[in-house]
């Protein structure tokens, strides 16, 4: 009887171990298609998540999801942070293996590069060749095609968005046809799939307008932000300054939004190849450290700013290449926990109405306690290419990267407080970025783009079947139907 007993339990410890074996390996399966953003703020079950290093094979898996009803999103390192790049029960092209630097044309200043390489990937091709490239995002982590789908924008001040250095790209349509788009071949597709947040179809490769590896010098000032337009004019009026970064105080003091720290990056008279050599990341734990400080407390937020006032020589050098300018290493900003994430915003307002667009928010983050953890101010030339363009005139990019609350309560706050800065650009004649978490109401996105319905139906007329989908989409083309 004993023997039965003991036989009974092993058999019930075996069965048991054989469930929580099935269960773990179904609960990874799922886990595996629970996608989600940078911002961790849009977890979402997926069909499928594939990869693909040819065209034939994009091909295929368009052609099996028209076939079974299947809606695909498009994504690179996900960075865009309202649902952009998945939406539920659709199939995902991850296109991050899609990543070859085709070619290079040193002569021209043209390189070629499959959408899915990284920025980094294009900078460490082109530094051989004193190359590099004209516009991207503050950092070198994000694809080439997310940029272009989002029509990134910079601190050089000889350009504007990405848009003005897309010479060419090759897009798969819904239907599987490859076309080649530029401002004479589909001119229009040029227009919307450029800013066109992956609704128009994948695009496979680009053609870039590079420009020299040049070195600069660095200087900086700190001035008050009512005095902004004043150094901003006097850097414009000297060609031989190509970069302006300004970041306005997170103190919680009197310097909150008022001091701002300018720094320019001037061309160098240097020769020889000394600076030319891209430098590994550097001081990332002790940056990593001092963000989480500001995070956290506000004495680190006032540690920060005034480290930023005081030592910036020693984080970055004062003589440096275009190349290793521009390579930045974003893992300082890396951070997760189960109650609170960071998230980006960008706002756009005229030169003019700048110091009145600040003077508002100061007093939003004041009056809810808001958590900003940056502030800095990107200029960005008229541009009116993109049929979505956010710089119908030359106007101050001011953008806000927030730590938020995870919960639905802190988010129903957020977007609240989010929508009455949406308001508040609005009121200065701005706009807001459409990258970002889909706070913004339905009626503020008309205002803020007019032109957005008229964008949706030309992605019906090139997508009849709504092949290509994302959750920002359904939020503000669907909704409603």
């Amino acid at each position: 009887m004993k023997q039965n007993r003991l036989l009974f339990f092993a058999v019930l410890i075996i069965l048991a171990g054989v469930v929580f074996w099935s269960f773990s390996k179904n609960l990874g399966q799922s886990d595996a298609l629970l996608i989600n953003d940078v911002s961790r703020l849009n977890p979402t079950h997926v069909k499928a998540i594939v990869k693909n290093e040819e065209i034939r094979g994009l091909q295929e898996v368009l052609s099996e999801a028209r076939s079974n009803d299947l809606k695909v999103s498009i994504a690179g390192k996900r960075h865009s942070m309202g649902g952009h790049t998945f939406y539920k029960d659709a199939v995902v092209l991850d296109m991050t293996d899609f990543d070859k630097v085709l070619s290079v044309n040193p002569e021209a200043k043209l390189v070629t590069t499959q959408s899915g390489a990284t920025w980094q990937q294009l900078i460490e091709y082109l530094n051989p060749y004193n190359l590099s490239v004209e516009v991207m995002q503050a950092y070198n982590t994000f694809t080439v095609g997310g940029s272009v789908s989002v029509n990134v924008h910079e601190s050089d001040i000889d350009y504007g968005p990405l848009i003005q250095t897309v010479n060419s790209f090759r897009l798969l349509l819904a239907n599987g046809t490859v076309l080649k788009v530029s401002r004479t071949e589909n001119p229009e597709l040029f227009s919307l799939v450029i800013g066109g947040y992956g609704l128009f179809g994948v695009i496979l490769d680009a053609n870039l307008s590079v420009t020299d590896n040049a070195i600069y010098k660095k200087e900086e000032y700190v001035w008050n932000y009512t005095d902004y337009h004043t150094v901003f004019e006097m850097v414009r009026s000297n060609p031989d300054i190509k970069f302006i970064f300004a970041r306005l105080s997170i103190a919680k003091d009197d310097t909150l939004l008022r001091e701002v720290i300018v720094t320019t990056y001037e061309l160098a008279n240097v020769s020889g190849n000394k600076y030319r050599d891209l430098e590994p990341p550097s001081k990332t734990a002790l940056k990593k450290y001092l963000f989480g400080l500001s995070r956290k407390y506000d004495w680190g937020k006032k540690l920060r700013w005034n480290l930023q006032k005081t030592l910036s020589d020693r984080f970055e050098p004062p003589i440096i290449s275009r190349n290793n300018l521009m390579n930045n290493d974003i893992r300082y900003l890396d951070y997760y926990s189960s109650k609170n994430t960071d998230i980006l915003q960008e706002y756009f307002v005229s030169v003019e109405d700048f110091p009145l667009f600040i003077d508002d928010l100061r007093e939003l983050v004041n009056r809810k306690d808001v958590n900003l953890l940056s502030a800095t101010i990107r200029y960005v030339p008229k541009n009116t290419e993109s049929f979505l363009s956010y710089s119908e005139d030359t106007v101050l990019g001011v953008v806000l990267y927030f730590n938020v609350g995870l919960s639905e309560k802190e988010q129903e706050e957020v977007g609240q407080w989010t929508q009455e800065l949406i308001d508040i650009s609005l009121k200065h004649n701005g706009t807001y970025y459409l990258p970002y978490q889909l706070y913004a109401s339905q009626e503020q996105i008309r205002e803020a783009y007019p032109q957005i319905d008229a964008f949706f139906e030309k992605k019906r007329q090139y997508d009849p079947q709504e092949l290509f989908m994302s959750k920002f989409y359904e939020k503000y083309a669907l909704a409603g139907q």
